[in-house]
């Protein structure tokens, strides 16, 4: 029962926030999950560790067992001896072993809940990672739809203007070439958004959601990412192990009684003894130091360990707000000179039409206004996605 409230107590409390907090890649990311085959193998050995406490709390360390024997001089002078002995015997915990032992148990359980948030924060990541390049995909091939829509308006425009005499062929040339241009770009974005598409359907069985907004969290500090609980987890298992290995310093005692029955021609023709017999075992330093030292070990090895994943996770969450900040600041910036690039084509344009200047520049500046469309939608998925990995690097799940 002790363990079975532990796991369902770090279960809730890893599964808090994202109950809390809905999202459009909440179903991708559970099928995500399941699809992931660590997740599973870590959720079916919660029986197991249930199965260690139970037995750390049960009555005997072991199995109790039985010995029968049998003795005859049949074989060699036949004098008539016969002896049959039966012995049943218990194991005897030692002392302060049952603790130790449940101790060890409960903290394999709370390690194990850490570890399965742990995984499952890794395959969130993996999530969010196919979901944003699904997501800047879909701009891109936005931005080249309208692009060769309106590159085909304009190309015809230009036909129908030749046909009537008033541009010349080079012209309508330039303006076919920009349209073609432009149904190629657009079948080299639409190829990235499938196999963006694929990638997240392979990793989830789901399609990408039409929209997904990262939603703030209040009071998620680095303290609480799973990775830093996992590795304190594993600190408190390998301080439960140095401990088990103090106290089992020796074999376990056992208490027996048996039963003996003798047949000897030269003594009494038939005698029948009972007995109790109690089996106590010595610490021998040479087994057990190093066993000691071995625990030992891990717990300093622990604890280096979760020293590290606290200085790592705080660098992450530290860069990752970095770069959001960069990703605004480049947004801003680009969505300056995408105006510019607006307002540049219209002059081009105006002046072309007053014979000021060439079609050659119309189309370089549409191209320019293109490229820099593509920059602008690039920037604010790359903001979106900055939040996201914030989010993520805060040890949160979608």
């Amino acid at each position: 029962m002790r363990i079975a409230m532990i796991l369902m107590t770090a279960a809730a409390t890893f599964g808090l926030a994202t109950k809390a907090q809905g999202s459009e890649l909440r179903a991708a990311f559970e099928a995500a999950c399941l699809r992931t085959p660590e997740i599973p193998a870590l959720v079916a050995r919660r029986a197991e560790v249930d199965a260690r406490a139970r037995a750390a709390d049960a009555l005997l360390p072991g199995g109790p067992w039985a010995t029968v024997m049998h003795r005859t001089d049949a074989l060699t002078n036949d004098r008539g001896t016969r002896e049959y002995e039966a012995e049943f015997g218990i194991p005897i915990w030692l002392r302060g072993e049952r603790g130790a032992s449940l101790a060890a148990a409960l903290t394999e359980g709370e390690r194990l809940e850490a570890e399965i948030g742990a995984r499952r924060l890794e395959v969130a990541k993996r999530v969010r990672e196919a979901y944003w390049m699904v997501a800047e995909a879909r701009e891109r091939v936005a931005i080249a739809e309208r692009r060769r829509s309106t590159a085909a308006t304009l190309a015809k425009s230009m036909r129908e203007q030749a046909g009537a005499g008033q541009v010349e062929l080079v012209e309508t040339k330039l303006a076919d070439a920009d349209a073609r241009d432009a149904e190629v770009s657009l079948a080299g974005v639409r190829s990235e958004l499938n196999q963006a598409r694929i990638a997240f359907g392979v990793l989830t069985g789901f399609e990408a959601p039409a929209g997904f907004r990262e939603s703030e969290r209040s009071g998620a500090t680095p303290a609480h990412h799973p990775r830093i609980v996992l590795r304190r987890a594993a600190t408190e298992k390998a301080l439960a192990d140095e401990q088990l290995t103090w106290t089992v310093d020796r074999e376990r005692p056992e208490l027996s009684a048996f039963a003996n029955n003798n047949t000897d021609t030269s003594a009494e023709p038939n005698v029948t003894s009972l007995g109790v017999r109690f089996k106590i075992p010595f610490s021998y330093d040479a087994v057990n130091e190093p066993k000691r030292a071995a625990a030992a070990a891990e717990v300093v090895v622990a604890q280096e360990e979760l020293a590290l994943a606290e200085r790592e996770v705080g660098g992450d969450v530290a860069q990752a707000r970095a770069r959001l900040d960069g990703a605004r600041k480049q947004l801003t910036g680009l969505e300056a000179r995408r105006a510019d690039l607006a307002a540049v084509l219209k002059l081009i344009e105006d002046a072309q039409q007053t014979g000021q200047t060439t079609f050659n520049d119309v189309i370089r500046a549409r191209l320019q206004l293109y490229e820099a469309d593509l920059a602008r939608a690039s920037a604010r998925v790359a903001v979106e996605r900055g939040r996201s990995d914030v989010i993520q690097t805060l040890g949160l799940e979608p």
